[in-house]
């Protein structure tokens, strides 16, 4: 079974490393990239993801800020992951706060 994936962050290069190890691993098929949360919001509305590799630090609307805005609106079927930040222990805490 394929899982499909979408990745956002605002960093090209993190997004293209993010991508060359999910390929290599198999499994998942990256279906689309987004480098801010309006994007995001977008790409999952478009493409109803499994999963969303998202950047916590984004400029304009956070990672957190796409996820309350998809719990908002009651789509939370696609799991999200929270990832990059420079505070891990912070960033850990906020994906607890909000149900990641």
């Amino acid at each position: 079974m394929t899982i499909s994936a979408l990745i956002i962050d605002d960093e090209k290069l993190a997004r293209d490393e993010l991508k060359y190890l999910l390929d290599s691993l198999g499994g998942v098929d990256v279906v689309a990239q987004g480098a801010n949360g309006i994007e995001a919001v977008d790409l999952i509305e478009k493409h109803h993801p499994d999963l969303v590799f998202l950047d916590v630090q984004m400029p304009g609307q956070d990672g957190f800020g796409v996820v309350q805005r998809l719990m908002e609106h009651s789509r939370a079927e696609t799991a999200s992951c929270c990832w990059r930040g420079n505070n891990r222990h912070t960033s850990a805490a906020n994906c607890l706060r909000h149900g990641l």
